[in-house]
């Protein structure tokens, strides 16, 4: 290093010796008193906070309870629904309503904002949508009289609403969309139907294109808000969509419950637990046609395949297309096996689902 460098390195070093005197005099000072706490809240204080927070946590438990009353059982199709909110109270919302002639309505949806203001919102927008959906028209229609009733009744704020028609004997959906992610189809394969609309509170006049569709037999569609895919912890990387059509390929086969339960898992673990904003997850699947197929679809999902085969190699059963009432009578001998097999708790819950499933078969009368 040269000579003109060292120079000002010397300088700057000889001027702070020069105040180390200073320094110390500065350091013998006093020490400021602390400032002055606030008073402690007084007893009417802290009744009003816990009377606040009563509140909310009996405005979050009608919400939810609200949400889960929507979900429906619907012959031949199997449903999970959950709403998990970032604050004591969400701005996401679902709905179910019944058509004519076999059809029913569903509907997903993510109001701006969060916490009570959200929510609000959120009230408001699911009533609008219900008096719009009650005319059984299509789903474009639909969302664009939703629309308008929003711009007047919701001045501030957006609303985000994917709205699919079912026609629950056949399998054929209609969806019109204002501003919401995708719905994704599991049929083998992962894939999302893109379909763009302005979101609701944008501008009066929005129209809403549709997409039809078929869900096959044993396949599963998947409706999401945001808050899945943009999860992760405040200053970190967000799950992303990527990551989770692959999370999606890779449990293709499970049912909607254990769906939404591992992907709620991976979402946890995910955002380290600390949830920044709303998630909520629709799983609708078509049973498949035999009951017998169903049965053996049920058991993989709760056993896993391989126990699953182990099991069925040690039964003598029926033919997958034989009728329900048959499969139904060869569920103790099933339930017996597993348990012995596998253990109690698997063998409970085999038996709830496998019950559950077969009843849906039978013939009406």
């Amino acid at each position: 290093m040269s000579k003109s460098v060292h120079q000002p390195y010397r300088r700057t070093q000889a001027s702070l010796l020069g105040h180390i005197p200073a320094l110390a005099r500065v350091r013998k000072r006093p020490i400021a008193a602390p400032s002055v706490q606030p008073p402690a809240p007084s007893e009417a204080e802290l009744r009003r906070q816990a009377e606040i927070e009563h509140d909310l946590m009996l405005a979050r438990d009608i919400q939810q309870g609200l949400l889960l009353e929507a979900v429906p059982r619907l012959p031949g199709w199997e449903i999970s629904a959950i709403s998990l909110p970032a604050h004591d109270l969400g701005g996401d919302l679902y709905d179910f309503l019944p058509m004519a002639q076999g059809w029913h309505g569903i509907m997903i949806g993510d109001v701006s904002g969060k916490g009570l203001p959200a929510a609000l919102r959120m009230a408001v927008a699911r009533t609008v949508f219900r008096h719009a959906a009650r005319r059984d028209e299509p789903p474009g229609i639909t969302l664009a009289a939703t629309n308008r009733e929003v711009m007047s009744e919701i001045p501030q704020g957006m609303v985000t609403m994917l709205y699919v028609k079912l026609d629950t004997q056949h399998g054929e959906v209609h969806i019109a969309n204002a501003g919401h992610t995708y719905p994704v189809i599991i049929n083998g394969k992962v894939s999302e139907l893109e379909l763009s609309g302005l979101p609701l509170g944008v501008d009066d006049e929005s129209e809403y294109e549709e997409a039809h569709a078929y869900i096959q037999p044993g396949n599963t569609v998947v409706l999401y808000t945001d808050g899945v895919i943009e999860a992760g912890p405040p200053e970190g990387e967000i799950y992303s969509y990527p990551r989770f059509e692959a999370m999606l390929q890779l449990h293709a086969t499970l049912k909607p419950r254990a769906l939404v339960a591992a992907l709620l898992q991976e979402l946890r673990a995910w955002n380290g637990h600390q949830q920044v904003d709303d998630i909520t997850v629709v799983v609708i699947r078509r049973r498949l046609t035999e009951a017998g197929n169903e049965a053996r679809s049920i058991a993989d999902d709760v056993l896993g395949p391989q126990r699953a085969a182990e099991l069925w190699s040690a039964l003598a059963l029926p033919a997958p297309d034989t009728d329900a009432t048959t499969w139904i009578e060869y569920v103790p001998e099933i339930i017996r096996e597993v348990q012995s097999r596998f253990g109690r708790g698997l063998a409970r819950e085999l038996h709830a689902q496998l019950r559950l499933a077969l009843e849906e078969y039978r013939p009406t009368e």
